[in-house]
């Protein structure tokens, strides 16, 4: 049997089902899932010895043992020899699996039964392996054929999981008593579950998810957070028992997420062969009217691609719901936004994309201080890669009643010029981008270029808005000055 999938986080949390309901939920962390258990799954029911009629101890059911466990064993393996005995087997009960996203657990001992005599098992013991075979990768009823195969003399290697005691013992009834505070008053959309969805685990791919701390709902303790899906299909809110714990689960799901995305690129690439993916990440767009709106944003080697979830068909690779240049893109703000009172409350960066229909002005809120200095780095790197990679443009106009093209080019400068079939006929006018001491527009149709000498200022009928020429240069003429290493 394969190796197991290492769970690489496990804890208790508190997952809310409705506005003023949470129940306590085992979340366990792998490499690609965030799995939440609001409870035990099924078990085998180990037959339980008649005669033996012990009270109960902290709690427990009179069958039921629950004896003390030394510190010393936690996350240590330990081999454990137990013989059957005729009535009740092996006198345990086991939940977990790999559809669980758990590995095989002991959920219950059997007071006076085989187990429970060893004095050597214990509730939330991990069985690693049953009689040298594995069980760190089998689902539930593989760990139960296993364990009803053996015979009489049984091998069990297992290691204790302190998190998964705590989590048998006081999982309770649905209307139990937390002994965490009560859910904050506002709702949060999107986050209640019937009370048939919170009966099952739930789990979300670390796959592009997003993680957050900055969409819930006022929390002056710090202690929540989201995991959506890449979808945006699924999500799960959950509460933490303190503000370290909280930031402990964030900064793992997003390491595990960002563990990802050297695949996610990859798949992307093979979808959209040609395109250059620099970087993807959830970003939250902010809107002049309505509430603010995650999108998932794509950098490319031309432009910045942004999608309502992530795409998984080439159909919607190639179509997302914004798309700009970055040729004709620049930034103009980053950091915490104006009406931010704390100076980590609101990252924010702003860019400007120059169109036919005039400048646009978009603001994105980002979680961290990481993320803005990443997408901030990235943008200004890509607007540069995208002049060189594009290295001229061309656009119809009018020169002094005369039909012709302007041509920009990041290394020849500027080219009036008219053209036949495509083909270029005759120069009008040539500059160096060295000669150009002003350029202004009317943010109509009409952009002025001043190269002093003879001509003085030319006057250019673009027939449309000049805005995107005008950025084009713009970036042109960061990108050469990138070039003398002026620039950081």
């Amino acid at each position: 049997m394969a190796a197991a999938m290492k769970a690489q986080k496990t804890g208790l949390l508190e997952l809310r089902v409705t506005v003023d309901r949470w129940i306590r939920v085992l979340a366990t962390l792998t490499e690609d899932t965030l799995t939440v258990n609001p409870g035990e799954g099924v078990e085998e029911p180990a037959k339980p010895n008649p005669s033996s009629t012990a009270g109960a101890i902290n709690g427990d059911p009179p069958n039921l043992s629950s004896s003390p466990v030394p510190e010393t064993i936690t996350n240590v393996k330990r081999t454990v020899r137990v013989t059957k005995q005729d009535v009740g087997g092996l006198g345990i009960s086991i939940k977990g699996g790999k559809e669980n996203k758990m590995p095989i657990l002991i959920s219950k001992i059997f007071k006076g039964l085989a187990a429970d005599q060893t004095e050597a098992l214990y509730v939330g013991d991990a069985i690693l392996s049953v009689n040298g075979y594995d069980l760190r990768e089998a689902t539930h009823d593989e760990a139960v054929q296993a364990l009803k195969k053996t015979g009489k003399e049984v091998i069990l290697e297992v290691k204790y999981i302190k998190e998964m005691s705590a989590f048998f013992k006081n999982s309770g009834s649905p209307g139990a008593t937390l002994p965490w505070d009560s859910p904050p008053s506002t709702p949060h959309r999107g986050t209640e579950l019937s009370p048939a969805e919170v009966k099952e685990p739930c789990s979300i791919p670390l796959k592009m998810c997003q993680v957050s701390r900055k969409q819930c709902p006022p929390d002056t303790e710090n202690r929540y957070f989201e995991v959506i899906s890449s979808s945006r299909r699924s999500s799960v809110f959950l509460r933490a028992k303190d503000p370290a714990v909280a930031q402990s689960w964030y900064n793992a799901i997003q390491a595990g997420a960002a563990s990802l995305l050297p695949r996610v690129k990859e798949e992307m690439r093979s979808m959209q062969p040609g395109v250059e993916v620099k970087h993807v990440g959830w970003i939250t767009e902010q809107v002049t009217q309505g509430p603010e709106k995650p999108v998932l944003a794509m950098l490319t080697d031309r432009d910045l691609v942004l999608y309502p979830s992530l795409p998984e068909s080439k159909e919607s690779l190639g179509n997302p719901t914004k798309s700009h240049p970055l040729i004709a893109t620049r930034l103009v703000h980053s950091g915490p936004g104006k009406s931010s009172p704390l100076l980590d409350s609101d990252l924010s960066f702003g860019l400007r994309s120059g169109t036919k229909q005039g400048v646009e002005t978009h603001v994105f809120r980002v979680d961290s201080a990481k993320e803005l200095s990443t997408w901030t780095h990235l943008v200004v790197e890509g607007c540069h890669d995208a002049a060189e990679l594009v290295k001229e443009v061309t656009a119809a106009c009018s020169w002094n009643g005369k039909e012709c093209t302007l041509g920009v080019h990041i290394d020849e400068g500027f080219t009036l010029f008219t053209q036949e079939m495509g083909v270029r006929k005759s120069i009008l006018l040539q500059q160096p981008f060295e000669r150009l001491r002003m350029s202004s527009d009317d943010g109509v149709r009409m952009m002025f270029l001043d190269f002093g000498g003879q001509e003085a200022e030319i006057q250019l009928d673009l027939h449309s808005c000049p805005k995107t020429i005008v950025f084009i240069i713009h970036s042109f003429l960061s990108a050469k000055v990138k070039r003398l290493g002026l620039l950081a």
